[in-house]
């Protein structure tokens, strides 16, 4: 597998460097010029060839040949980028954080820096039954539904392992020989997997309580079915810094109503009316940082969902913690039609 350095390159190095980088690449051969991961430039075959013929030399810098102005996306929306890769029909959008280069987007993959500074445990609830999803559930659970080349567990667990996340653990029920059988076949070494067996159906928040007296302090807790495209080193942040015993992570979300919206007062007399109105939601994306303190709040071997048990934390005065994400970098795969979309989103 490519890695990210591959395809960059310092401003200061030589054309005749970069010309045996590029040889090295196997597919798309272009390099991105940087200073200190930030980006400056991309360079390709073409940018040399123009370079030299106007009379450089392989000894110039190969910010020389570069372009200048690369098309670019600002922060972790894999699907916004590639949407952007297509209508620039180029051939790859690097991903930057303050001008930094982490992620490079190409047409049917892409190449991220190992960000690391996370250790954190993550737990991923895939004891459901994925009744949305049938016929496809009716063979394979929700968690290893294919979206491109790997299935959504794996793209899930790829962007917390960009963060240093390596411990895994699945609550599982459905289907859960299939989910152990595959993971146990692709765990190389760089990350662990182990398991929690639900007997019974317990909710979206039930399996938790397994996880009493654990040792973890704090954890991630997501969906098998959703991604979160954001920046997880700064939902921990916020989390610490807010001394909550749970943050929500929020997608924005706007409902438009297709008709004209009628007022009444109690007696059905009218009172306004509005065109075709819209409301502006936070939604739950079901991706977690959950605390003991959280988990000691979950009731042992009971069906609950998690707005059950956030509720009795409501109630107890316990704070929670919201997180908001933009709706473009929350990708859910709950029916089929979602599942044909994020395929052409996620690689």
């Amino acid at each position: 597998m490519m890695q990210l350095s591959e395809y960059l390159i310092e401003t200061s190095e030589k054309i005749g460097e970069a010309l045996l980088k590029l040889e090295k690449l196997k597919d798309e051969k272009i390099l991105f010029v940087v200073e200190n991961d930030v980006l400056r430039g991309a360079l390709t075959d073409g940018d040399i060839r123009r370079h030299l013929l106007a009379g450089g030399s392989i000894d110039d810098a190969v910010i020389d040949a570069a372009t200048k102005t690369p098309s670019s996306f600002e922060g972790f929306s894999e699907g916004d980028a590639r949407e952007l890769l297509r209508e620039k029909e180029i051939i790859c959008i690097p991903m930057t954080v303050e001008g930094k280069v982490h992620t490079l987007v190409f047409e049917n993959r892409t190449v991220s820096a190992d960000l690391g500074g996370l250790d954190v445990p993550v737990i991923i609830m895939a004891g459901g039954f994925g009744t949305r999803l049938a016929p496809y559930t009716d063979v394979l659970p929700k968690a290893l539904m294919p979206v491109g080349e790997k299935t959504i567990t794996e793209h899930i667990m790829d962007r917390f392992k960009k963060f240093g996340c390596a411990d895994f653990t699945f609550i599982v029920n459905h289907k859960k020989n299939l989910i152990k059988s595959y993971l146990s076949e692709v765990e190389d070494g760089s990350f662990s997997v182990s398991f929690s067996d639900e007997t019974k159906p317990l909710g979206t928040g039930g399996g938790l309580y397994k996880f009493k007296g654990s040792g973890i302090k704090k954890a991630f807790m997501t969906n098998c079915d959703t991604i979160v495209e954001a920046d997880y080193r700064d939902i921990i942040r916020k989390h610490d810094e807010s001394g909550a015993v749970l943050t929500i992570v929020c997608s924005k979300t706007k409902l438009e109503v297709p008709y004209g919206v009628i007022e009444t007062d109690e007696d059905g007399f009218l009172t306004g009316m509005k065109e075709k109105p819209s409301f502006d939601f936070l939604m739950n994306t079901g991706f977690y940082v959950i605390t003991d303190e959280f988990i000691n709040e979950v009731r042992d071997d009971e069906f609950q969902p998690m707005t059950d048990i956030i509720s009795r934390c409501l109630e107890k005065g316990m704070r929670i913690e919201t997180y908001v994400i933009e709706s473009s970098c929350f990708v859910d795969i709950g029916r089929p039609d979602d599942l044909r979309r994020v395929i052409r989103k996620i690689r």
